[in-house]
């Protein structure tokens, strides 16, 4: 296996891709030196062609990189009582329990989806809050679903944060679309202690495509993830919201030195050597997705960037009727567009994942040393 270091700014050594590879009965000791804004951040492992079993059978977690100022910005800060971790995945069980993963070729063509939702690991939890102000710290950690998230009673929340950090103000929303791997922070305010579930709706095209048919859920169903509940016992630390968070200078496109493009390809070789053969790995195993035509491989180096500078990479879907999250690792970038316009405000901080659901444009930072034969990932993060 192999353990990423996904949203961490680390030299590529310590990345934890599949060229970090971990042999059975070995002991892999990275040190990492944080050198990056507080944000949400998450570990899971990496291996070339086994990457989505691994991640769905549970190596799997969040990691919160604190710079201890968040009671000074007015933020939620005890973990586990107004600032909690919520891990979005879904699975499919067995008869006696047990998370089933045997993806079919459906499966494989649009990314597996499960039919039951879990949160942290359980399902249709239930979480007691103070009678305030809360932070929801939220992380896609499934295969492929891309979850759209609401209220039940349609109350606002205020996003704070994404991938890379706190954004310069709270966006108010009432709706969240979050793709695999992204992260997002938001407020939320039960001061009106009452309780409300957490659900997500259908996709409504966000998702990982209809190439081979619709996907197992049926349209129109808003599904449970979590109650949230407060609890006259636990006091309210947050009251008010913030109105200033961190400070963001625009995103400088005359700062780079380069413009790359890249397409998506993700029937490349999928009814040759991927699943014509029955291979049914996952991620990584090179024969289900290519980009500008050409799938991964182990020894090949296909972008070669000058530390310390920043360079436009344009991304477009190919054509085909999928959203791909796409992941940089080791590095940061703003969104400069999407499908032709300007991000939402939501997703104007640092990110190091974009919806892609056409064509999307952002300007990457490279400030993290890459070794030739360890070289940093960039990718999709649909796992099959």
């Amino acid at each position: 296996t192999s353990v990423h270091w996904h949203g961490m700014l680390v030299p590529s050594h310590v990345d934890g891709g599949p060229h970090n590879t971990i042999r059975p009965g070995a002991v892999w000791t990275p040190e990492i030196t944080v050198k990056q804004p507080a944000c949400t951040a998450w570990f899971h492992p990496h291996p070339h062609g086994n990457t989505a079993p691994q991640v769905y059978s549970g190596l799997a977690g969040m990691m919160i990189v604190s710079d201890g100022t968040d009671r000074d910005l007015g933020l939620p800060a005890t973990y586990g009582v107004d600032d909690l971790p919520i891990v979005l995945q879904d699975k499919r069980f067995g008869r006696n329990g047990e998370a089933v993963y045997q993806p079919d070729m459906m499966d494989m063509m649009h990314g597996f989806q499960g039919d039951t939702l879990v949160v942290n690991g359980a399902i249709a939890p239930v979480a007691s809050v103070p009678a305030g102000i809360v932070r929801l710290r939220l992380l896609n950690a499934a295969n492929a679903r891309v979850f759209d998230l609401r209220f039940s009673d349609r109350r606002p929340f205020f996003v704070v944060a994404g991938d890379g950090g706190l954004l310069a103000e709270p966006v108010e929303m009432k709706r969240l679309v979050i793709g695999p791997a992204e992260r997002y922070e938001v407020l939320v305010d039960f001061g009106d202690g009452r309780s409300v579930d957490l659900v997500t709706a259908p996709d409504a095209g966000h998702g990982p495509g209809m190439m081979m048919g619709p996907p197992r859920r049926s349209a129109g169903t808003v599904e449970l993830l979590m109650r949230l509940k407060p609890e006259a016992a636990l006091k309210a630390a947050v009251t008010r919201l913030p109105r200033q968070l961190a400070t963001l200078a625009d995103a400088d496109v005359k700062s780079a030195v380069a413009w790359r493009t890249f397409e998506l390809n993700p029937m490349m070789g999928m009814m040759g050597m991927g699943m014509m053969n029955g291979s049914s790995r996952g991620a990584g195993a090179g024969h289900m997705m290519g980009i500008n035509g050409r799938s991964f491989a182990m020894d090949r180096v296909d972008v070669t960037a000058r530390l310390g500078t920043a360079e436009v990479w344009e991304i477009s879907a190919g054509g085909m009727p999928m959203a791909h999250p796409f992941h940089v690792h080791g590095a940061s970038f703003r969104i400069l567009s999407k499908n032709g316009r300007k991000p939402a405000s939501h997703e104007s901080g640092w990110k190091d994942v974009v919806l892609v659901e056409e064509h999307a444009e952002i300007l990457v930072r490279f400030d993290n040393p890459a070794q030739p034969k360890m070289p940093f990932m960039y990718h999709c993060h649909l796992l099959e």
